[in-house]
C-alpha cells in the first residue's frame, strides 16, 4: 500500500506506515460519545506503534478527527474459521470523532476504498470488507449504508440477573451435562444449526466443517466441567447450549466494559423443538451458572438477518453491542 494524501471538503486523509501519531485528544472524544450512548462499552483503545496500516482523517488545521487501522486475515485451508467467514477478509477499527461523525466516517471509508482496489482479488467472492461499529452509536449508519456495507454480525450482551428465567424445562424435557459419549449426537445438531444459520451468510457449510466441528467439540468435551447442555425429549436430543466461563473467554473480555466476561458459543434446538420452551430452559440453566461464576456479562454472537434470534436473545435478557458491517466482495465497497 502506498501513502496517499487527497482533499475531502474540509478533511483531508493520508495513510501512514509503522507510525503511531498523537491521538489520545481523538481517543478522548471518541470515548465520551461511547459513553453517552452505552455505558456497556470499553474504553475505545489507540493505534498501536506496531500496527502497519493506519488511516489518519485530519481538519484543515491538523487536527487527527479520525483514524482506521487496517488488517488483512487470509485463512489457510482446513482453518475452522472458514465455517464462519470467507477466507480473505479485510477489516477497519475506525475511531471517529469530530463535529459530524457521518461526514468524518464518511471520508474515513472512502480512503479504504481506494486502498482495497489496490487489492488484486477484490472481485473474489471468498473476499470481504467488515467493519465493527457500536450498535448504539447510530451517527455512522448513514456513511456506512452509503459505501454498501450491510449490518451483518451482532456481539449481543447481558448483564446479571436480565431476561425469562423458566421455573423448569417443559413437561417431558431434561436438560443434562453432556458428555465425550454424546459427541456424534452434538455434532448431529450443531450440523443443522450451520444448516440454517447458511441462509443468512453467518455460516459458510464447507466439505470440512462437520470435521471441524468434531475437533472443536471433543477438544471442549475434553475440560472438566465442559460447559456444554443437551436438552433431551423422551432420550431424545432435541437442543444444546456451549458456554463458556472467564477462563475460556478472555479473548472476549476486550468487548464490553463490564467484567469478567462469560461467553455462549451456541444454543439451539431442533426446528421442530422451537416455540416449546425448550431454548429458554437450556439458556436459564446457562446462565444460573455463569451468575453463580460472578460473570458480569455474558456476551454471544448472531446474525443480523436471523428471523428467529434477535428476538429469543431479546427475551434472554440480551441487547446489541456491537454490530458488524460487511460487504462482500471487497470490490463491491462503495
Amino acid at each position: 500500500m502506498t501513502v496517499t494524501t487527497r482533499e475531502v471538503t474540509t478533511l483531508w486523509c493520508e495513510l501512514a506506515t509503522g507510525r503511531a501519531e498523537n491521538v489520545d485528544r481523538l481517543v478522548e472524544e471518541v470515548g465520551r460519545r461511547w459513553r453517552e450512548r452505552d455505558r456497556l462499552l470499553p474504553a475505545p483503545g489507540r493505534p498501536r506503534p506496531e500496527d502497519e496500516h493506519v488511516i489518519y482523517v485530519r481538519d484543515t488545521g491538523g487536527t487527527v478527527r479520525a483514524t482506521g487501522t487496517m488488517q488483512r486475515s487470509v485463512l489457510e485451508p482446513g482453518d475452522s474459521g472458514l465455517t464462519w467467514g470467507v477466507r480473505d477478509q479485510h477489516w477497519l477499527t475506525p475511531l471517529v470523532g469530530g463535529a459530524d461523525p457521518a461526514a468524518t466516517l464518511d471520508t474515513l471509508l472512502s480512503m479504504w476504498r481506494e486502498q482495497l482496489y489496490m487489492v488484486p482479488e477484490r472481485g473474489d467472492p471468498e473476499t470481504a470488507a467488515a467493519v465493527t461499529w457500536p450498535s448504539r452509536d447510530v451517527t455512522g449508519i448513514s456513511a456506512l449504508r452509503r459505501h454498501g456495507l450491510q449490518p451483518y454480525g451482532v456481539v449481543a450482551a447481558r448483564l446479571p440477573g436480565r431476561g425469562e428465567v423458566p421455573a423448569a424445562p417443559p413437561p417431558g424435557v431434561r436438560v443434562r451435562a453432556a458428555g465425550v459419549d454424546d459427541l456424534p449426537v452434538l455434532v448431529e445438531l450443531l450440523m443443522e444449526e450451520h444448516h440454517y444459520e447458511q441462509h443468512f451468510g453467518g455460516v459458510l457449510v464447507r466439505p470440512q466443517t462437520e470435521r471441524q466441528t468434531h475437533r472443536v467439540l471433543e477438544q471442549s468435551l475434553s475440560y472438566q466441567p465442559a460447559w456444554v447442555w443437551l436438552a433431551e425429549r423422551d432420550d431424545r436430543a432435541v437442543g444444546l447450549i456451549w458456554a463458556s466461563p472467564p477462563e475460556r473467554a478472555r479473548w472476549a473480555a476486550p468487548l464490553a466494559a463490564a467484567r469478567p466476561a462469560g461467553y455462549i458459543g451456541y444454543g439451539m434446538v431442533t426446528a421442530d423443538e422451537r416455540g416449546r420452551g425448550t431454548g429458554a430452559a437450556l439458556v436459564a440453566h446457562a446462565h444460573r451458572r455463569l451468575d453463580a461464576e460472578g460473570v458480569g456479562v455474558t456476551l454471544l454472537n448472531y446474525s443480523q438477518a436471523n428471523p428467529l434470534s434477535g428476538p429469543f436473545w431479546s427475551r434472554m435478557g440480551y441487547r446489541p453491542l456491537w454490530t458488524t458491517w460487511e460487504v462482500r466482495p471487497v470490490g463491491a465497497l462503495r
